[in-house]
C-alpha cells in the first residue's frame, strides 16, 4: 500500500451545487452526470462520486493547489456494479509516473452523507 484517502460528503451540500451546471461539468464526466442523473438517488450519486475523487487525491497527495482535475478522475461500474476509478489525462500521466499499480475504491452512502475509501498501491 503507497497511499490511503477518505473523504466524507453532506448530500444536502452537493445537491446544491450540482444545481449549478459549470459545477458539474468541472467535476464530473459526461458519463458520470448521465449515470447520476437517471438514478432515483441523483444527490446520493453525485456525493459519492465526489467523495471518491477527494479521496483519490489525498491518497496520491494532489490537491487544488497541484492542478488537480477533478473531471480526470472518473467513477466508473464494473460489469459486477463495483465502482472502480478511471483516471484520464495528467492525473492518469501522475499515476503512472509515480509508479502506482492499482486503486482499491470502495463507496457508501445515506440520504444524508456519502462516503468513499481509496486505497494505492
Amino acid at each position: 500500500m503507497r497511499g490511503i484517502g477518505i473523504d466524507i460528503v453532506e448530500v444536502d451540500r452537493m445537491a446544491k451545487k450540482c444545481q449549478k451546471p459549470a459545477f458539474v461539468k468541472m467535476i464530473f464526466t459526461a458519463e458520470e452526470e448521465a449515470y447520476c442523473s437517471a438514478q432515483g438517488n441523483a444527490p446520493q450519486c453525485f456525493a459519492a462520486r465526489f467523495a471518491a475523487k477527494e479521496a483519490y487525491m489525498k491518497a496520491v497527495g494532489l490537491g487544488w493547489a497541484n492542478d488537480a482535475q477533478f473531471h480526470e478522475i472518473e467513477v466508473i461500474r464494473l460489469e459486477s456494479g463495483q465502482p472502480k476509478l478511471s483516471l484520464h489525462g495528467n492525473t492518469k500521466l501522475h499515476f503512472e509516473k509515480e509508479g502506482y499499480s492499482n486503486i482499491l475504491l470502495t463507496l457508501s452512502h445515506t440520504s444524508q452523507t456519502a462516503v468513499a475509501v481509496v486505497i494505492v498501491v
